[in-house]
């Protein structure tokens, strides 16, 4: 089975639900379990315009809008160095093969 992001994202709605997320977060006093949601239904609703009334532009919107969460989260973790790269140093290894600290 083969997938191709390309074919079911779509960039410009994945940059609106991104900025549409990060203002909810930042100036609304929303609680931030609900903005998943509202950016899906965004989402669903910018590719129903875009595509018209199918499903395939419904899913594809609906999958844009998730995506720009998975990747604020990216962001964020980044920034705040939480994604850390494996330090080998530190470690020795036994016989085996477990990692001891």
């Amino acid at each position: 089975m083969n997938i191709d992001f390309e074919t079911y994202l779509i960039p410009i709605i994945t940059v609106g639900c991104m900025c549409v997320g990060f203002v909810m977060k930042k100036w609304l006093p929303t609680d931030d379990k609900w903005i998943p949601t509202v950016l899906l239904v965004l989402g669903a609703a910018s590719g129903a315009i875009l595509f018209g009334f199918q499903y395939e532009g419904i899913v594809k919107g609906m999958l844009s809008g998730l995506a720009s969460v998975g990747l604020h989260q990216v962001f964020y973790q980044f920034a705040k160095n939480k994604i850390v790269p494996l330090d080998i140093e530190g470690m020795e290894y036994i016989e085996d093969g477990e990692v001891d600290e």
